[in-house]
């Protein structure tokens, strides 16, 4: 994720204090949506118009027609086919990490279409949108653990939740050294069979894609695939599968 508009990395490692936040209310109603075949499962598309429909936070940089909503940090044909691909796994998701989560559209998503009952976000909140997570996720049930997520501090109060994940997202500093230490310090709370996204895979002038190479050559990793948009500047998504 990216500040709006700026092409700067969207978490800070300024943040000199972490805290944990359980944040408990009341479930939501589920979105509906339809499906396109017999499987039950909705086709990229769906997923696809459905995050058109979340809103977004910078129309130039993801795309869609309108700011707001839930703000989602993410363009639409990148990370729907991402989504519908552990959709179609034989994996659940009852548990999800995200490392920068901004205005929380991107756990909104997730949500949505996988109703995880453990949810974790890490986050500095020093990112504007995220003035908006309360109203973006209210109802949803999570636990908020305010710092740097690069911190040994802020990971041992992850790790003090006890927690193992079906599926992790790392979005925050894009920078090569510190996403590597945010993959170092959460990866290995991904379950076997579980799943990791990153964002921004296919931004050659942050380090992302650099992790990318590297985990395509780890046997502990299966590649399951890169999103990267033909509309628009690509941001993209890689993900892969935790397979021993």
């Amino acid at each position: 994720m990216a500040n709006p508009g700026s092409g700067v990395p969207k978490d800070s490692a300024k943040f000199a204090e972490s805290a944990t936040i359980a944040v408990s209310t009341s479930e939501p109603e589920a979105v509906p949506f339809a499906s396109g075949n017999l499987t039950g499962i909705p086709m990229v598309e769906e997923i696809e118009k459905y995050v058109y429909s979340i809103g977004t936070d910078d129309v130039q940089v993801f795309g869609g027609d309108k700011i707001g909503g839930g703000y989602i940090q993410q363009i639409p044909e990148e990370i729907a086919p991402c989504v519908h691909a552990m959709l179609s796994s034989s994996e659940h998701i009852d548990s999800y990490l995200e490392i920068g989560a901004a205005a929380g559209g991107m756990t909104l998503l997730m949500h949505n279409y996988f109703a995880p009952a453990v949810i974790t976000l890490v986050d500095t909140n020093e990112h504007p949108r995220c003035v908006n997570r309360p109203q973006v996720l209210a109802g949803i049930k999570r636990d908020e653990v305010i710092g740097d997520s690069n911190s040994e501090e802020t990971a041992a109060k992850v790790n003090a939740l006890g927690y193992v994940y079906d599926a992790i997202m790392i979005d925050g500093v894009h920078y090569y050294a510190n996403v590597k230490k945010d993959y170092d310090l959460y990866a290995p709370l991904i379950r076997d069979g579980g799943f990791l996204m990153l964002h921004d895979s296919v931004r050659t002038a942050w380090g992302v894609p650099r992790l990318v190479a590297e985990l395509k050559e780890y046997p502990a990793w299966q590649f399951i695939g890169e999103w990267a948009s033909k509309k628009m500047t690509p941001c993209g998504v890689a993900l892969f599968q935790r397979v021993t």
